[in-house]
């Protein structure tokens, strides 16, 4: 029997489409790996079959082909769509702790760092009843946090302090360092009553007094701390902070959101505090706050790098009741503590949030009929209708200054990305929400600024450094999606003289490639994994430490 070329033609067809897989990445199976398939393997990961996804479609998403689709998966496919040649090694790193100490309980960590042990590896959670004091001069100190077998991060839990105070301040604070020359690697820091670390030298009131910093944080979560998750102040300096995340920090009893940001580095801190790699998101004031206040401070904070980093969704109060993860359809946070307080007073609110019994009220940005309950913490009260009511939370990306900010003070700006900063209705602190915020007079001469690629959208007023002084801006400043605020005022962008602010032609694709990004976080963090270095290249060329190492 004679076949016809077409015949033929069709049954090869048919047996490439039988033999070969899709690529290792294509989820889609378009023949492309884009952010797009990123996307997918994150659904997946959250929501497994739901998502739809074929059998061919799944293991194309099992890029580390383990036999699972993982938070991992994810972000290598988001790797491969900015690097086409990038591929993950076979042989996964052994750690040898000989050279240190493993401990993985307080009591063992506390004997480490008195017996001035140089390399302490953290082993699992330890639970920390007392506040960690490193006040050591050129301590040479290294924490370093060892990952457990199912990927999650080891954790330094503050819960226990917290819970046993009856008053807020100080003695909350989760690290307070005094000292310098202390590292901290691959760590989770969490559920302080004040910040996750404070880094401040207090035993000088003399402003050109220096002692505490030369610190390094790489690897590091900040996290559900009730302040900022990193606090450097009062002459600090030197800190420098790789890969790391800070997010969901927020004083909402004490202060009803007033003060806590994601990285604070104001109020005297001292130079050379730089950030690469970092992200502050879903903080309750600030992502990044440089606030110089002279009369408590006593110095103008002078010098600080952002490298790499993005901000994203602080300010809100509505992170911190839960009602964002609702809306956005998000698994609820048990580990907040207005959701802690919910689930006490209700066990199967869990139940009614996963059948989605409330409904959304478009209009607010709330959720109709959400509990209403009182929060205990640290000897206060507050609760649902009091918390928004007052709330303090200012919901901006990078603040760079306070009226007070002179010539002085500096800023370098290198490929960040600012976006989702808008008010809530029942928040009236939040109207004007900023990206890239200079917040500062240039009465007093302006603070000056090299920058290089900066992006930010889908915030109430994305750009306003008008009273800036630029010493060189490069490369593009892109802005877009500017959205009213809650009375439905519009803010244009301010720019400062010199800067061109621009509409990306290709703004869908750049908007799908950051939210893709933001998913991939998500499903790390939740999973109480550390993100580590993961790059979002939107700008066609990421930074590498080695191009800044001047500042780092």
């Amino acid at each position: 029997m004679k076949h016809s070329k077409t015949a033929v033609l069709l049954a090869v067809l048919m047996m490439s489409t039988n033999c070969f897989a899709a690529a290792k990445g294509d989820v889609d199976l378009d023949g492309s790996i884009t952010a797009t398939d990123a996307t997918l393997a994150l659904q997946y990961t959250l929501t497994g079959s739901s998502t739809g996804l074929t059998q061919e479609q799944i293991t194309a998403a099992d890029f580390d082909e383990d036999g699972t689709v993982t938070a991992s998966d994810a972000s290598y496919i988001l790797q491969k769509t900015l690097v086409p040649e990038f591929d993950i090694k076979s042989d996964k790193e052994e750690i040898d702790t000989s050279d240190g100490v493993v401990v993985s309980d307080f009591s063992a960590l506390k004997n480490a760092i008195s017996s001035n042990q140089k390399k302490i590896y953290i082993d699992g959670t330890i639970e920390c009843p007392e506040r960690i004091d490193l006040n050591t001069v050129n301590a040479g100190m290294e924490f370093y946090g060892l990952t457990n077998e199912d990927g999650t991060g080891a954790s330094l839990d503050f819960a226990k302090l917290r819970d046993s105070l009856s008053s807020r301040g100080e003695a909350g604070v989760g690290i307070y360092i005094k000292g310098t020359g202390y590292d901290f690697k691959n760590l989770i820091i969490e559920n302080a009553g004040d910040c996750g670390v404070r880094i401040k030298d207090n035993d000088s009131k003399d402003p050109n007094y220096q002692n505490a910093g030369e610190c390094t944080f790489t690897n590091c979560v900040f996290r559900y701390n009730n302040n900022s998750g990193i606090s450097v102040t009062n002459g600090s300096h030197d800190n420098k902070f790789i890969n790391c995340d800070s997010y969901r920090n927020g004083d909402i009893v004490q202060k009803s959101g007033a003060d806590a940001d994601g990285f604070s580095v104001k109020i005297g801190a001292g130079g050379g505090n730089n950030f690469y790699n970092c992200r502050a998101w879903e903080n309750a004031d600030d992502g990044w706050d440089s606030y110089d206040r002279m009369s408590d401070g006593k110095r103008y904070i002078s010098d600080i790098a952002y490298v790499e980093c993005l901000a994203w969704h602080n300010g809100n109060p509505n992170t911190f009741t839960g009602e964002y993860d609702y809306i956005m359809g998000y698994p609820l946070d048990k580990k907040l503590i207005y959701v802690q307080t919910i689930l006490k007073n209700d066990p199967d609110f869990e139940t009614k949030y996963n059948n989605r019994e409330f409904e959304v009220d478009e209009s607010t940005g709330k959720v109709k009929n959400w509990p209403n309950v009182t929060m205990n913490l640290l000897g206060n009260t507050n609760n649902y209708s009091k918390m928004y009511s007052n709330w303090g939370g200012n919901p901006n990306g990078f603040k760079f200054g306070s009226s007070e900010s002179d010539s002085t003070g500096y800023r370098y700006i290198e490929n960040c990305i600012a976006f989702d900063h808008y008010g809530n209705s029942k928040a009236a602190v939040q109207y004007r929400a900023k990206g890239f915020d200079q917040n500062c007079d240039s009465g007093n001469g302006g603070m000056h600024y090299d920058m290089k690629n900066i992006l930010s959208f889908h915030n109430v007023e994305n750009i306003q450094m008008v009273k800036m002084n630029a010493d060189s801006i490069n490369g593009v400043v892109w802005s877009f999606d500017n959205i009213a605020d809650p009375t439905g005022t519009m803010y244009p962008d301010e720019p400062s003289a010199g800067m061109t602010i621009t509409e990306p032609a290709n703004k869908d694709e750049l908007r799908e490639k950051v939210y893709a990004y933001r998913e991939m976080i998500y499903s790390y963090v939740y999973n109480d994994k550390i993100p580590g270095e993961q790059h979002c290249d939107v700008f066609g060329k990421t930074v590498s430490l080695e191009d800044v190492k001047d500042k780092f």
